[in-house]
């Protein structure tokens, strides 16, 4: 087993993101959803149902016609959503 010494009266607190945390899906796919203004033609963006655990699942259509949904709490659900929104915008 590893030990440190640490001054804990000099000792910095770590940020969240130092100690791994990563940003929080729901918050981000709420902010890309509403910056996702310049969309092509017949395309609409929505966050179209939230979980009783806070969940949102986001949608993206056009002409009314579902091209792809997600919910935040699936694997790569900010990778995906990220791109899916490039292809989408102007």
């Amino acid at each position: 087993m590893h030990t440190r010494n640490v001054n804990v009266k000099t000792a910095a607190p770590e940020s969240s993101r130092k100690m791994g945390e990563e940003q929080n899906p729901v918050s981000v796919a709420r902010e890309w959803v509403a910056q996702a203004t310049s969309l092509k033609a017949g395309v609409t963006v929505t966050l179209s149902d939230v979980s009783r655990y806070g969940d949102v699942q986001v949608e993206i259509r056009t002409n009314g016609t579902l091209n792809w949904r997600d919910w935040s709490f699936e694997p790569d659900f900010l990778f995906e959503l990220k791109r899916d929104l490039q292809y989408v915008q102007l």
